[in-house]
């Protein structure tokens, strides 16, 4: 592994730096919603439109020098895990599951909340942006 890879058990740290990278941002920014697809050997399969997006987040934030980290989360995550995903404040995300906005779970002395349970309430939550102006 390069010096620009860490790993930590399940989790895995990509440092800038790596070569080819600016090449592969330009491609994946210059067709955005472009197909992409997975070649090994001589099998190809496509990349499910979720993984693609993840993979050009991370390309871009490589890109502009910041570090990207993939850590596989479990499905069901602490009050402080299910608030960092939200970007709100651990406060924050007790009363939003106090207030009945997101179910949640007690199995003993602490609440678990669902991952699927917060991503789809931050989908839900999402702002919507404005329209671009329109030229005549």
């Amino acid at each position: 592994m390069s010096s620009t890879v860490a790993c930590h058990g399940a989790e895995v740290t990509v440092r800038p730096g790596l070569e080819g990278l600016a090449e592969l941002a330009e491609l994946l920014a210059a067709q955005p919603e472009a197909l992409l697809s997975l070649k090994v050997g001589r099998r190809a399969v496509a990349v499910p439109p979720e993984l693609a997006h993840a993979l050009r987040e991370a390309v871009t934030a490589l890109a502009h020098g910041e570090a990207v980290t993939l850590t596989p989360h479990e499905a069901l995550l602490t009050t402080q895990e299910a608030a960092d995903v939200l970007g709100v404040s651990r406060p924050t995300m007790v009363r939003l599951l106090e207030s009945g906005a997101l179910p949640y779970t007690k199995p003993g002395t602490h609440r678990r909340v669902l991952l699927e349970d917060v991503l789809a309430y931050a989908e839900q939550h999402r702002t919507p942006r404005a329209p671009a102006p329109r030229h005549a």
